[in-house]
């Protein structure tokens, strides 16, 4: 039986950077003892094509605790720029490779940019091949890698080395170790997020399976734990872990391990995910702090750009928000799998230089008002670190925070986002008819239910016979901005704590009495059943004459009085709607489109909501003539979002 350990020992993953033929394989050999070049191609040319990987194992001087320090050796060629930033895209740490006889190349530049791009700043340069030049030239490269590293606001520590004698080895090897003894196991920067392991690499091994290789980069992994593959949904099981030439049973966040799964090699490719299996949000938009390596060089809209982030390439759009505040959205065909935080490059069309980078600020982008005030303002907040973010975010959002999109945009599992804001001031109301909730700030909470329950005190003193006001009257008189979900739960918070009384569907104060019509009693117990039961499809005026027995005039009159207490919407002449059903179909008809450039026909709202084609050109005209939709031949358009026409209704 394999002896099955424990992962606890530590592990630091650094990534090779320079040019090529600078000697970073033949240094990662003289630090491990292993030789990453291992295709056949790469021996013939003499230069790194794909990641290599190595690994050096030493014991703490002091706790005698085993450690690891994991090298990815990524190639130096321009032509396998895209190799490269696989390697560099889940490390912490880089060694820059710098050939004292040849000094500062442009893959030496462009290596240092990428490094700077994706927040990698612990770094060490060998100047490799020392035995070629003599000490002036070795200082002459130190002084003009200082100056570039300046340029940037780097630092790094130099080691003149030689791959051939092994002069100054030990002296990099030590102070690489060094780097590992003061860094703390968990390399994740907000603790508690859920599992993610970015895979790099996967292949068959035969009589044990697939297996894939890469880095925990949040969470731990145990044996036998099952996640879920990002790009397929399929879950998988880990049957077996090494970390090198170990086998244990779990792997915390920055380390480096080789999985052995329950799915098949072909179904997985280099920057897929395992994740949690309640991790699976996939989006194609995404809100970014995008830095250029030029400021003064514009990014077209409209020109497709190559992504690069974790070990995956994506082809994006890039849509200016705010070039001042540096925040812009990234589009792409494909899913990203990506979190707040990650960090990413994005090189010019045509894949040959690097033009900026990096790191995800917002993965929940809405639909409309992207490029808002209120959004940029949200989206610039997310820059600060959380507990310094919450506060803020809280402080500006008028219509409330989403705790579980928070939760998800960073990772985190809802009992610890749940934590987080549990010291905020601030209530949590559940959304109806959702599993979502909303955090109001306590100062927008107050002003909200004074305005509500003024409006109801002045309504009483003008119309002291009539009950109350309907949910949606009393929206549209206060005319409130915000969702008609959010003010659902404002609502059913005042009625839960007895500040105000729904009587039927009219809102009043407590202490309010009055009689209801005729008309009133009429529709709440003949009228509203029926239209309730019959949901999208509601019967015609003279089917409802037969429906509940009411002569058609004064049926007339109760609808007319109804509809303009707010507890019916007229949608044609012989056709009336609950609002409740009017903002189903509302929300139905959004889900027709992806964004403001999408339409939808007739004949595409009658396919997928099964109503006839007659009922559906009366809703549609209805939809237009209020602004909610505009017609353009025989497509229509969203014209804005269903929350803006509420309180028309």
């Amino acid at each position: 039986m394999p002896d099955l350990t424990s992962s606890s020992s530590r592990q630091l993953i650094i990534a090779t950077a320079g040019h090529v033929d600078h000697g970073k394989t033949s240094l990662v050999r003289q630090l491990t003892g292993v030789e990453t070049d291992t295709l056949q191609e790469e021996k013939s040319r003499g230069l790194t094509i794909n990641l290599g990987y190595a690994y050096h194992h030493f014991a703490d001087a002091e706790t005698g605790e085993s450690l690891c320090l994991g090298f990815v050796d990524v190639p130096g060629h321009i032509d396998f720029i895209q190799n490269m930033l696989a390697g560099v895209g889940g490390v912490e740490h880089a060694l820059l490779v710098v050939a004292a006889d040849d000094g500062i190349m442009p893959q030496t530049i462009e290596h240092l940019q990428i490094l700077d791009l994706l927040g990698i700043h612990q770094l060490a340069i060998a100047l490799s091949k020392i035995d070629r030049v003599d000490e002036q030239r070795v200082q002459e490269v130190k002084e003009n890698l200082s100056a570039l590293l300046a340029e940037r606001n780097l630092a790094a520590e130099f080691f003149p080395v030689d791959n051939v004698s092994g002069a100054g080895i030990d002296a990099l090897r030590t102070h690489l170790e060094g780097l590992l003894g003061n860094t703390a196991a968990d390399a994740t920067d907000l603790p508690g997020q859920k599992t993610r392991f970015l895979i790099d690499r996967s292949f068959k091994v035969k009589g044990i399976g697939t297996v894939v290789t890469g880095s925990v980069r949040s969470g731990s992994l145990a044996v036998d734990d099952r996640l879920v593959l990002s790009a397929t949904g399929e879950e998988a099981r880990i049957r077996g872990m090494r970390l090198d030439n170990r086998e244990v049973n779990t792997a915390q966040a920055g380390q480096r391990a080789a999985l052995n799964i329950t799915l098949a090699e072909d179904s997985i490719k280099r920057g897929d995910w395992l994740l949690a299996r309640d991790r699976r949000t996939a989006q194609n938009r995404i809100d970014v702090e995008l830095s250029l390596t030029n400021p003064d060089e514009s990014l077209k809209t409209g020109a497709q750009y190559h992504l690069y982030m974790g070990a995956a390439h994506h082809i994006v759009t890039v849509r200016p928000l705010d070039a001042a505040k540096k925040i812009f959205q990234l589009r792409s065909d494909d899913n990203l799998y990506c979190v707040h935080g990650d960090r990413f490059v994005l090189r010019d069309p045509a894949g040959s230089r690097t033009l900026g980078g990096g790191r995800v600020l917002d993965i929940n982008v809405p639909r409309r008002g992207r490029s808002s005030e209120s959004r940029i303002a949200f989206v610039d907040a997310l820059k600060a670190p959380i507990d310094d973010a919450l506060p803020q975010l809280l402080d500006s959002a008028a219509f409330g925070l989403d705790p579980d999109a928070l939760a998800d945009n960073y990772n985190l599992p809802t009992e610890i986002m749940d934590s987080k804001i549990a010291g905020l001031d601030g209530v949590v109301l559940p959304l109806p008819q959702t599993r979502s909730r909303v955090l109001l700030g306590s100062r927008f909470y107050d002003d909200y239910a004074r305005a509500i329950l003024s409006h109801l005190d002045a309504f009483h003193q003008r119309q002291p016979h009539v009950r109350g006001l309907s949910e949606p009257a009393l929206s549209k008189e206060l005319d409130f901005a915000g969702s008609h979900l959010l003010f659902h739960s404002l609502l059913e918070k005042l009625i839960a704590d007895g500040a105000i009384t729904r009587s039927g569907t009219l809102l009043h104060l407590p202490d309010h009495q009055a009689v209801l019509s005729q008309e009133e009693k009429d529709f709440l117990e003949k009228i509203r059943p029926i239209l309730l039961k019959s949901g999208n499809i509601p019967p015609r005026t003279r089917e409802l004459v037969e429906m509940t027995g009411i002569p058609l005039r004064p049926l007339e009159r109760i609808l007319k009085q109804t509809t303009q207490s707010g507890n019916l919407v007229k949608v044609a002449d012989n056709r009336y709607f609950l609002p409740e059903t009017i903002m189903e179909l509302a929300a139905f008809t959004e889900s027709l489109t992806g964004d403001e450039d999408s339409g939808f026909s007739v004949i595409q709202f009658r396919d997928a909501s099964g109503i006839g084609r007659n009922l559906c050109i009366e809703i549609l005209e209805y939809f237009d003539r209020i602004g909610f939709t505009r017609r353009d031949d025989n497509t229509r358009f969203l014209r804005t979002s269903k929350e803006n026409i509420f309180k028309q209704v």
